[in-house]
């Protein structure tokens, strides 16, 4: 799979929420966001 870089600007409370969670699961912050995207693209 290839992939692009892209920028996404995030409201602070949910940038924090996904540190938290990065650290918590150790996953990357930018591996939370595709998982998220891959799952809401999925339901659509």
């Amino acid at each position: 799979m290839c992939m692009k870089r892209t920028h996404l600007f995030l409201p602070e409370p949910d940038l924090l929420a996904l540190r938290a969670l990065s650290d918590k699961t150790g996953l990357s912050v930018a591996e939370l966001v595709r998982r998220a995207i891959d799952e809401y693209l999925k339901r659509q």
